[in-house]
């Protein structure tokens, strides 16, 4: 998750300027919380593990799966695997994820999470792996996919690592403040020489921040190549589990003291990192998994060519009018057009709202309505539940939790009280398609229920919607070029799965 508003001037706001475009449809935030988005129908059986999936480059990318039907990812970020720096002795920083949780998920419809892990976990010396750390990636997976979710498992890091934080009672010269550290690279990663701490605006901006990552794309002592041959052990290890969508290669990349250096370097890293996963998941006997990647934390993006491989996914970070004040439909304009130049689809990895307000739900519908309407490939809500030690929580030395941390659930501070999933983001479960012959042309759903989508096939196959429980019957369906027609009652709501032939049509309402 990026810190604090600071990113995307100059040549974005050109962009959003003379690039936004319109879209939307005619989704309603309800004017007061629902009582209950639970289904009272009986739980399914354990999910078979998801069909594998790729992505398809060119005018028309797309994500698909094994049977060449287009999918949907949404869902959230699960950070309990991460390792993070604790600023409150007295405030774990993670929350387990439990098998409830994923149930939890599966009952809002998600059938994705981003799965953080960290480089400090994996490669805690150098050279030096953790399997039982790997294990317990592995582990998440498949709890995950028990439930019909898939992974996307992400090389996470903020502000290169939870060991570049000031020392007790160190003070600031310049304005300056002390910081506390975060997470990602290993102690024996991060090269900084010792560099001031002080941050001036943003968990980025201090001396020790900026030269750990020159040290990173200059590859000093080799720490480049450490995370790519960390890549390669890890996907080996992970084997050709079909639940893994991707990986995504690196969160939210800092911009060192060189931007355009920076960049030639970062797409150099993705080059090299996608052909280690290669050459592991050809000696895992895997099948392609797709790269996720990003540009800087500042918004720069990396080169077009930075790689011939075409099993790749733009999946930029959305936090427009929630943490950055920059309008949700421009910058999802914005970075459109850079998938565009890529000829990649678009899945982004991260966005949401922080404020339990009706403003924030309205600006979900907004969202949303926009999501729909540029067909992206999806996206994960930042995060599924924060604790109250995370550095997000703590923010400074010496800090502790507000009384609530309010993300897909709500969490209680002190304690880590689970006060359960935020009704008002019920737009982040609306109804979707998740899998689809050959591709989504048109598509507009209601938060509150409701869903209008067209597609065309040039081979009959099955289609599968997500439509959650309104709190009436089964929704109505209707439409042309389906025969089929089925609706189950599933733990949260509806799956709606029928033969879709040629040009179809699709559109469900509330009974």
């Amino acid at each position: 998750m990026i810190g604090p508003v600071r990113w995307l001037a100059g040549a974005l706001a050109l962009s959003i300027v003379g690039g936004a475009c319109s879209g939307g449809n005619d989704t309603a935030t309800p004017a007061t919380k629902p009582t209950s988005t639970t289904s009272t129908t009986t739980t399914v059986p354990a999910a078979p593990p998801p069909p594998a999936l790729h992505a398809i480059r060119g005018d028309q990318p797309r994500i698909v799966d094994a049977g060449g039907r287009q999918v949907l990812l949404r869902g959230v970020n699960v950070n309990s695997l991460g390792d993070y720096y604790q600023g409150d002795p007295d405030a774990p920083t993670v929350v387990p994820v439990t098998d409830a949780d994923w149930a939890d998920m599966a009952k809002h419809g998600f059938n994705v999470v981003r799965l953080l892990v960290s480089w400090s976990s994996l490669e805690p010396e150098r050279g030096t792996f953790d399997d039982d750390y790997i294990t317990k990636v592995g582990d998440a997976i498949d709890a995950a996919a028990a439930h019909g979710i898939y992974s996307v498992v992400d090389m996470h890091q903020d502000a290169w690592g939870k060991y570049i934080a000031s020392p007790a009672g160190e003070t600031c010269a310049g304005g300056g403040d002390p910081a506390i550290g975060w997470d990602g690279a290993p102690a024996w990663a991060t090269l900084n020489d010792k560099a001031s701490t002080c941050s001036h605006g943003s968990r980025e901006s201090s001396d020790a921040v900026r030269l750990a990552w020159d040290s990173f794309y200059a590859n000093r002592d080799g720490i480049m190549d450490e995370l790519v041959g960390t890549w390669g052990h890890l996907v080996t290890a992970l084997g050709a589990r079909s639940s893994i969508a991707g990986y995504d290669l690196l969160n939210e990349p800092n911009n060192g003291t060189d931007l355009d250096r920076d960049l030639v370097a970062l797409g150099d890293y993705y080059d090299h990192a996608i052909a280690a996963i290669r050459t592991a998941e050809t000696g895992a006997s895997a099948p392609s998994r797709i790269a996720f990647f990003e540009g800087t934390v500042a918004g720069s993006p990396v080169a077009p060519d930075f790689t011939l491989d075409q099993n790749i996914v733009y999946a930029p970070h959305h936090y427009g009018e929630s943490i950055d004040s920059i309008p949700i439909d421009g910058l999802f304009s914005y970075y459109a057009n850079l998938a565009a130049g890529y000829r990649t689809a678009m899945w982004v990895g991260e966005y949401g709202f922080f404020e339990d307000t009706d403003a924030a739900s309205e600006k979900l519908t907004r969202y949303a309505a926009k999501e729909d309407a540029l067909i992206t490939a999806g996206d994960a809500w930042w995060q599924w539940r924060q604790a109250c030690g995370d550095p997000h929580s703590v923010s400074k030395p010496g800090g502790h939790s507000a009384p609530e941390q309010v993300h897909m659930q709500t969490n209680g501070c002190p304690g880590d009280v689970n006060q359960g999933v935020n009704p008002r983001w019920l737009c982040t479960w609306r109804p979707y398609p998740q899998s689809t012959p050959g591709r989504i042309t048109e598509l507009s759903s209601q938060c509150a229920g409701g869903l209008d989508y067209r597609g065309t096939t040039d081979t009959p196959g099955p289609l599968q919607v997500w439509y959650p429980d309104t709190g009436s019957q089964k929704p109505n369906v209707t439409g042309e070029g389906l025969a089929d027609i089925e609706i189950t009652p599933v733990d949260g709501g509806f799956l709606v799965t029928a033969t879709a032939t040629g040009e179809y049509h699709l559109a469900a309402a509330p009974a």
